[in-house]
């Protein structure tokens, strides 16, 4: 029995899907899943020993991984591509702000201080005219998008599918940038993360563990269609809802070239206090890609 946790959104899929489908079966593994509100009371409870795999955000794990904790990926999740623009910079719909040089002064909102979508923020401010240095950031709940443009407690806000759906929905806002593409045009934002000092002890359920995520992910990566209900039936989103919003989707493996971008723009912003290689966070379990 392996237990697994993370936040029930849509970028959990291939872990139910895993569970439910018999994949997780095939590979000789049970997986119980336990949801949590976010990624970091998933990470909290792995690193407590009560999981043995968790879903958070790479900026959960890159910086674990900087204060010397033994988290380690091993499967990836949420790939953001220039076909899947999952994070959004919004603005009220008459907003004259439309460049980065627009900017200056301006009161940013994002879910968390120093988070990827801030730090994303702040690379597409600098790459179009603008100094991220002159920004004001802040936090808000990504639900609340729309009513703190209005307030005028921001004058922009960075948030994250289905949010983002939910916000344009109400015809009241406009997207004024995908701003993670100014870090990459392919990197990945999610992880599967276990602790090596585990995955050590259990290296060949790990490995398995590995391999029946790959295989689930490359179900739903090709069916999301298929699996509107079961996100629906964990997560409390309407099946309407998630059918509309752009979709989740996972690289295929853990790579480096996907992931390094996103390291090198944290440390730029101060996110975290250096860089790093990025195979140091790459469990030994990970399913390697063929050469």
């Amino acid at each position: 029995m392996l237990h697994a946790a993370g936040p029930p959104n849509d970028g959990f899929k291939a872990m139910y899907y895993g569970a439910r489908s018999g994949i997780f079966a095939k590979y000789g593994l049970t997986v119980e899943i336990t949801p949590t509100n976010n990624g970091s009371a998933a990470a909290a409870a792995l690193i407590s020993g009560d999981m043995d795999v968790a879903m958070v955000n790479i900026l959960t794990l890159i910086q674990a991984h900087r204060k010397g904790i033994a988290m380690r990926m091993i499967a990836p999740n949420f790939w953001i591509t220039s076909d899947k623009p999952n994070i959004s910079a919004l603005v009220l719909k008459d907003s004259p702000l439309r460049g980065g040089r627009d900017l200056a002064g301006k009161t940013i909102a994002s879910p968390g201080l120093g988070d990827i979508l801030s730090v994303g923020t702040q690379a597409w401010i600098d790459q179009n005219g603008g100094d991220s240095r002159t920004v004001h950031f802040i936090e808000l709940p990504s639900s609340a998008a729309v009513q703190f443009l209005e307030q005028g407690r921001a004058d922009v806000v960075t948030v994250i599918e289905p949010f983002v759906g939910q916000a344009m929905a109400t015809g009241k806002v406009r997207i004024l940038a995908q701003p993670m593409y100014a870090i990459a045009k392919q990197l990945q934002v999610g992880s599967y993360v276990v602790m090596e000092p585990v995955v050590l002890k259990k290296f060949d359920a790990m490995s398995r563990l590995a391999r029946g995520l790959h295989e689930a992910s490359l179900y739903t990566n090709t069916h999301l269609a298929e699996t509107v209900e079961l996100v629906a039936s964990y997560s409390g989103a309407s099946p309407e809802a998630i059918a509309k919003m752009n979709r989740v989707v996972d690289p295929e493996y853990c790579e480096v070239r996907y992931i390094q971008p996103v390291i090198d723009a944290l440390a730029k912003y101060g996110a975290i206090d250096k860089g790093f290689p990025a195979g140091e966070i790459i469990s030994s379990a990970a399913l390697k890609p063929p050469r």
